[in-house]
């Protein structure tokens, strides 16, 4: 690396390990990460280099362990180059058993990376179980990210993924506004003068006290309902739909459909993938050049799945993230995100005899990569008349043959093979329970290492085909 991206970069390191970098940091720090071999072994240097400064100081007892809120503190030394800061959390979060009169909500359930923030600006990255917020903003940033948080009604929110919920009190009136991703809703019956709106892209909603989910797309929402009724408003043109129990409506932000309320009674239990339809994380590119030469195919390929799926040889890469966990060290993971049920045209139900087919390339160049290659592969759930219903994940390996210059592979996993993560106070758990009966919302790739990693598709199939 030139010595000015050096510089730049470990300006980001520092403020990373200090807890104070901004989202806009944090993605320049991605994007300087992504595919440089140079930055990702400075990026795991500097890491362990400030953890060994940590565990140092500790042990020297040269200070006293610092709590929630309390002013930052400098250490100075090791190397040169590096300035390190390392402090406690400087956000708006009540700890402790008791709420404060400004809380909002409060932090019942969780994992993988999740932030929070609220309109002044204040950003937390370590939240816990437990903890109060105030009305703000909370995203899941990573592909297997999921919180719950538990309203002052008693009213409970979960969102999963890629998220993003804004929620707030206006006119006595209790507001969620989720941008993209997956929330279910488990609403505490409200005043009739002042219903929980709902608001997402294409749509809004208002709730006197039911169950429901709700997935948002830039494109669309889908509102499913399993208990109660919600009262759905398209915004394109007006049109209101009142959605009972077991039915379901979706708002298309650019369209002209029927919109209206259809009886969930279909489910498909085979998928494929679609790109660029079903991205939802990662690198997406074309491998070919057909439609890069040729005007009117890449057109054509714009709206048409067929088109898309026949003539263009799309590809889907892992992308760089920071990963934040309360007394450990930020790990840089790599992953790409595809949605299932949030784009099929029907909701996609797990079958216990299902197996997930998957094609794909692990670059054998990249950094870090030998002939044995691993990575996790995950997927979210709801259950079907209910709300989140938890994250199931296994482990691959993937055998090339560098001899013969093959670095494609072509895996099938059956679906029992996916072991539920169970969320412990200390340590996660992975048991064997059984996802059948589950809807699948989307299907995950993690990796440790950036091994280059691409999805060129993936199905869900039957086993005995």
């Amino acid at each position: 690396m030139h010595s000015s991206k050096h510089t730049e970069l470990d300006n980001f390191l520092a403020k990373l390990v200090d807890d104070s970098i901004t989202d806009e940091e944090l993605t320049s720090l991605e994007k300087i990460l992504d595919g440089n071999r140079s930055a990702q072994r400075r990026y795991f240097h500097y890491l362990d280099l400030h953890m060994d400064l940590q565990e140092r100081v500790a042990h020297a007892k040269i200070h006293s362990k610092v709590k929630h809120g309390l002013s930052k503190w400098k250490v100075a030394g090791i190397a040169a180059m590096f300035c390190l800061w390392i402090g406690s959390s400087y956000f708006a979060v009540t700890g402790g058993s008791g709420s404060s009169p400004s809380s909002f909500a409060r932090i019942t359930g969780m994992d993988g990376l999740i932030e929070w923030s609220e309109e002044e600006g204040s950003i937390i990255n370590d939240l816990s179980v437990g903890d109060f917020l105030s009305e703000g903003t909370i995203e899941g940033l990573t592909s297997n990210s999921w919180v719950e948080i538990e309203l002052n009604d008693g009213s409970k929110a979960v969102i999963s993924g890629i998220s993003k919920l804004n929620y707030y009190q206006d006119q006595g009136s209790k507001v969620l506004h989720l941008s993209q991703g997956y929330m279910s809703v488990d609403a505490k019956a409200q005043p009739e003068d002042k219903p929980m709106r709902v608001m997402s892209p294409g749509a809004r909603a208002e709730v006197l006290g039911t169950q429901f989910n709700v997935v948002a797309s830039p494109q669309s929402t889908r509102y499913t309902v399993n208990e109660g009724l919600v009262r759905v408003k398209r915004m394109n043109d007006g049109s209101v739909q009142e959605v009972s129990a077991n039915h379901y409506v979706v708002a298309k932000l650019e369209t002209q459909d029927e919109f209206k309320s259809i009886l969930l009674k279909d489910y498909s239990e085979q998928w494929k993938s679609e790109f660029p339809r079903d991205v939802r994380r990662g690198h997406l590119y074309q491998s070919g050049k057909v439609t890069g030469t040729i005007p009117a195919p890449k057109a054509l390929t714009k709206y048409s799945p067929l088109a898309q799926s026949a003539m263009v040889p799309y590809r889907l890469r892992t992308k760089p993230c920071i990963w934040f966990e309360k007394g450990r060290k930020p790990e840089l993971h790599f992953s790409v995100n595809i949605g299932v049920s949030a784009t099929s045209s029907l909701p996609v139900r797990i079958n216990e005899n299902a197996k997930f087919k998957i094609r794909g390339r692990i670059d054998t160049n990249m950094f870090g990569v030998d002939d044995s290659n691993f990575f996790i592969v995950g997927f979210t759930s709801n259950r079907v008349h209910g709300g989140f219903a938890g994250k199931y994940i296994t482990k691959e390996k993937v055998e090339l043959s560098p001899k013969d210059n093959n670095d494609h592979f072509e895996i099938e996993i059956p679906v029992r093979e996916f072991l539920k993560v169970e969320k412990g106070e200390f340590k996660d758990s992975l048991v064997r329970v059984s996802s059948a009966g589950l809807e699948l919302l989307d299907l995950w790739f993690v990796t440790y290492q950036n091994i280059g990693l691409e999805i060129f598709d993936a199905e869900i199939i039957l086993k005995d085909e």
